[in-house]
């Protein structure tokens, strides 16, 4: 159960987070001795009586047992039939050999590539199915993503999804977005398509020439870099307003570089702050476990360095810190902010959300894979896939519901012991122990108990009081939005 929780910040400003009202007030020193022993003696009287006040007026009551709601077949079609977003792998082809690939050796889990193309009209009949369950509506966003891979490698499948995107959607009326995450060292034979179609791109790029250092090509296993600033360099003084809008990048973080050199060359020559993620641990090959530690680098200590280094592309990517994507959630789901954005919890009694933040089939997108498999998006293992295409899209709404409402079903005892249950950020996809659940032993790593949860408010309100500006910010530009 979750009980109201006093902590401190590195200012030494005393606070209360009550769960139940979503609340959390700056307190006197006296006040959180109260609270913690209501029969302490030695303490002003004045904080007795505001403590009594305050509870007979609901605050700090008993803590209550998290209710979660219940999946049910009528939640999954639904999430299905109102997906948002289609992710084709092209191919699984690729013309690097990233050492930290997630189809590499360092990790496991993911079907075998064999150099495979995407069956385009099977393709077609996934492009149909979703479009023949949409409602007309002019309003209504579709996002079509390309994936690999290296996408690039099968640009002509691409070129005509685009071309039977834009005819399917001529009785629809749809807005539909385009986008790509790339090598980029092929974007030059592309560049037309890309441009005229107003795609997304995501680039992969690491920094600097040795930063990028893991990125080599196969065969000859030469560092890419030379040849995707090239390309970007073209893209960028042929299309300047384009790669303005519609091109960022994506960094991963190891020991060939750091946060603050990944900002300083992106920033400095593309005048773009990054999207930086840390080597991920999910499906690791144990035999890589080595390689991997050796490789490994924390975003958080290095970002830490980074934002401690006075400079305007610090400044810059301070929205994309840790800190502030934790405060972001905070104020989103742990505080009375919440029901401004979602309105209609104001007329529940209770809410009752699903355990973890696993996405339900469709929720968010429907990817389809080289193997003809669907998955809920790309990054899970293959062996979850939720159906298949083929002359028809078979997905068996019966199946998925009673798979996922076994994991579900489990996950809640665990989760009503989680202070982070209203926002955990986990994928349940994703534990490492998730053949285990049901099962005595189950460990979910993502658990925060109380001790846990009262760190993460003391860094959090830390954060804040460092830089009170960003609770505006986030709230006029994040949660009103």
């Amino acid at each position: 159960m979750i009980k109201s929780l006093v902590f401190k910040t590195e200012n030494n400003n005393s606070y209360i987070y009550d769960d139940q009202f979503r609340l959390t007030l700056l307190i006197h020193h006296e006040f959180a001795k109260v609270y913690e022993n209501n029969a302490i003696e030695n303490v002003d009287p004045y904080y007795k009586k505001k403590y009594a006040y305050l509870k007979q007026h609901g605050l700090f009551l008993e803590p209550k047992v998290a209710e979660f709601g219940v999946l049910d077949e009528k939640m999954v079609k639904n999430s299905l039939v109102h997906t948002q977003q289609i992710v084709f792998e092209v191919t699984d082809f690729c013309n690097l050999d990233c050492t930290y690939c997630a189809y590499g050796e360092m990790y496991k889990g993911f079907d075998k590539r064999n150099f495979k193309n995407i069956n385009e009209e099977y393709a077609i009949n996934l492009l149909k199915y979703i479009f023949n369950n949409k409602p007309k509506c002019e309003k209504r966003k579709l996002y079509i993503g390309f994936y690999g891979g290296e996408p690039l490698y099968n640009g002509s499948f691409i070129r005509k999804i685009v071309d039977v995107s834009n005819s399917l959607n001529q009785e629809k009326g749809m807005d539909i977005e385009y986008s790509m995450t790339t090598n980029a060292t092929l974007i030059h034979k592309y560049i037309d398509l890309l441009v005229d179609n107003k795609f997304r791109l995501l680039v992969s790029l690491d920094g600097g020439e040795r930063n990028h250092g893991y990125r080599v090509f196969k065969g000859n296993k030469k560092n890419s870099h030379s040849i995707v600033i090239e390309n970007l360099d073209l893209l960028q003084k042929k299309y300047p307003e384009y790669f303005i809008k519609s091109v960022d990048f994506n960094a991963v973080l190891h020991d060939k570089n750091s946060v603050q050199e990944i900002y300083e060359f992106i920033y400095s020559r593309y005048n773009k702050i990054p999207r930086i993620a840390e080597l991920s641990f999910d499906d690791l090959n144990p035999e890589k476990r080595n390689m991997y530690e050796k490789m490994y680098q924390s975003k958080r200590e290095s970002e830490s360095k980074c934002l401690d280094y006075y400079s305007e592309v610090s400044y810059n990517a301070h929205t994309e810190s840790i800190p502030f994507k934790d405060l972001t959630n905070f104020l989103k789901f742990y505080t009375v902010n919440f029901y401004v954005s979602n309105i209609k919890s104001l007329f529940q009694e209770n809410e009752k959300n699903l355990p973890t933040c696993t996405c339900l089939p469709g929720q968010k997108k429907i990817m389809m894979t080289t193997r003809n498999k669907l998955l809920p998006c790309e990054k899970i293992n293959y062996k979850f896939s939720i159906g298949n295409v083929d002359d028809n899209v078979n997905i068996n709404i019966t199946e998925i519901t009673k798979r996922y409402k076994f994991y579900f079903d489990h996950m809640v005892n665990v989760c009503q012991q989680c202070y982070m249950y209203r926002f955990c950020g986990t994928c349940l996809f994703q534990l490492e122990q998730i053949n285990e659940i049901g099962k005595e032993g189950f460990v979910c790593e993502f658990f925060s108990d109380s001790d846990d949860f009262r760190n993460k408010l003391s860094y959090t309100f830390s954060f804040l009081e460092k830089n009170p500006e960003d609770y505006f910010g986030i709230i006029e530009n994040l949660i009103l939005e």
